[in-house]
């Protein structure tokens, strides 16, 4: 019974020591559809783990496919952003009849909201603000490895 005991303690500690606060499972995905200009093409995902991919298209500094260890800050941060900007309440389609915008689909998973908002144009500032969080650190070019290297990607001379 004392071994279990310790084993239970030893297993709360472990769990507790997690600098993270959300699942792998949950996630937060922007992707940027491109315009008729030099609009930035590509998608970005980020687990609660800070497991960040990048899909590079066009008209942005990191071609092809990189990723990147966020850290338990950022992360958690970027995570509180959602589930306080209340992503649920926003409507599902942004749009008007205007031509030449890119499209920003933004995509929040929590295990119980599922949603995906098409930003066209007209969608409300707090809703930029969380697009503006992720294209952020998604649009970064410090701590990014290209999949299939193994060295981090050298900083922008533009930061």
């Amino acid at each position: 019974m004392k071994k279990i005991f310790y084993l239970l303690v030893v297993t709360v500690l472990f769990v507790a020591c997690d600098p993270y606060h959300f699942e792998e499972t949950v996630f937060i995905e922007l992707k940027k559809d491109p315009c008729f200009g030099t609009c930035p093409v590509y998608s970005f995902r980020v687990d609660g783990k800070g497991n960040a991919t990048f899909s590079g298209i066009r008209n942005v500094s990191k071609q092809g496919d990189w990723t990147r260890q966020l850290s338990p800050t950022i992360t958690n941060e970027l995570f509180m952003a959602f589930e306080n900007g209340k992503f649920s309440d926003f409507q599902g389609e942004y749009t008007a009849q205007v031509t030449d915008l890119p499209t920003t689909w933004i995509t929040y998973n929590n295990g119980v909201i599922d949603k995906t908002i098409k930003d066209y144009y007209g969608s409300p500032e707090a809703l930029k603000n969380l697009e503006k969080l992720v294209e952020t650190i998604a649009e970064e070019d410090t701590d990014w490895v290209k999949m299939g290297e193994t060295q981090p990607a050298p900083a922008s001379e533009n930061l």
